[in-house]
């Protein structure tokens, strides 16, 4: 069973959170988990009329925080809120990034879940993106649910795709992605893609070409990949391709109609997370939640039996 004891769900009142609170709610749910709904109020914040930033009370922005998940569960009243017993926190910071890691590093919650816009091009590289800030440096595994994407998650017809490099931090990521399939009632899927080296085979001679690779390659590769898996658990699926990870793997999850993607990250900083990684290429394209996982971490799970289906919520 699913064996959550904190989610924080971050809130900024915007379509996304709306869809990633939905998700954070179902899964504290499941798990009997304590919601924490947390929302950055950024200190020093113009609002681009040149007018000098207004501060709003924090219990103002509590109030707001209430009646937007009230609004957003589909709450009919306040003792709708009251049954499902939220911890409501406002922080203020320099930035929404600051306030965030300042409040996780104080509850040391198992799951962070926040929105994204799915941004990409010039907005994504003078804005940068909060979620895949937070992707790199939470010291917990982070939810991230695209704005665009559905809401209904993980079930019997929309596998948990995992993706495996055959690192220890992959396989972390596998027993995360079981976790959550068996909390789900979900199939848990597999992939792996041999990093094809594009048009510059040089610069990267560790990596495969597109004339390198042939089917008993191919073969052995799903072998290994089989191998890895058993050693953990018994997917529904085995996936081989070659290319580059990161669209393949969200190109796979649309395809598969999967209701979650799961992948270890090195939590990269600086020049490295500059260059990219896989897990914020996923994060950028694929339609379904992506739950990200730092070697540390790790979702948890309680021996006690799960059925397939969890009851409605009780509101």
């Amino acid at each position: 069973m699913l064996s959550l004891r904190t989610v924080v769900a971050a809130i900024d009142f915007s379509p996304g959170a709306a869809v990633a609170l939905v998700r954070a709610a179902d899964l504290a749910r499941r798990s009997g988990a304590v919601l924490h709904l947390l929302h950055a109020d950024v200190l020093f914040h113009a609002s681009g009329d040149g007018a000098a930033p207004a501060a709003v009370p924090a219990s103002a922005l509590r109030v707001r925080v209430e009646r937007f998940a009230m609004e957003t569960l589909g709450l009919r009243d306040a003792d709708g809120l009251d049954r499902l017993e939220p911890t409501v926190a406002v922080v203020r910071d320099v930035s929404v990034h600051a306030a965030v890691l300042r409040y996780l590093g104080a509850v040391d919650p198992d799951l962070l879940v926040v929105g994204t816009h799915g941004r990409s091009g010039l907005s994504r590289a003078l804005l940068g993106s909060v979620a895949e800030a937070l992707v790199a440096s939470a010291p917990c595994p982070v939810l991230t649910v695209p704005e665009r994407g559905a809401v209904d998650g993980p079930g019997p017809e929309a596998p948990v795709l995992v993706g495996v490099d055959f690192s220890e931090r992959s396989r972390g990521a596998l027993a995360a992605g079981c976790v959550l399939a068996e909390a789900t009632g979900a199939p848990v899927e597999v992939v792996h893609v041999v990093r094809d080296a594009g048009p510059y085979p040089g610069l990267a001679p560790h990596i495969l070409s597109l004339v390198d690779f042939d089917p008993e390659q191919g073969a052995a590769v799903r072998e290994r990949l089989e191998r890895f898996a058993a050693t953990v658990c018994s997917p529904a699926a085995l996936h081989v391709g070659l290319g580059a990870p990161g669209r393949l793997v969200a190109a796979l999850a649309s395809e598969r109609g999967a209701g979650a993607v799961v992948l270890g990250t090195h939590g990269r900083t600086g020049l490295a997370r500059l260059i990219g990684s896989v897990s914020e290429a996923v994060i950028r394209r694929a339609p379904c939640p992506v739950l990200t996982l730092q070697e540390a971490a790790s979702l948890r799970s309680s021996p006690r039996p799960v059925a397939a289906t969890a009851p409605p919520l009780p509101f």
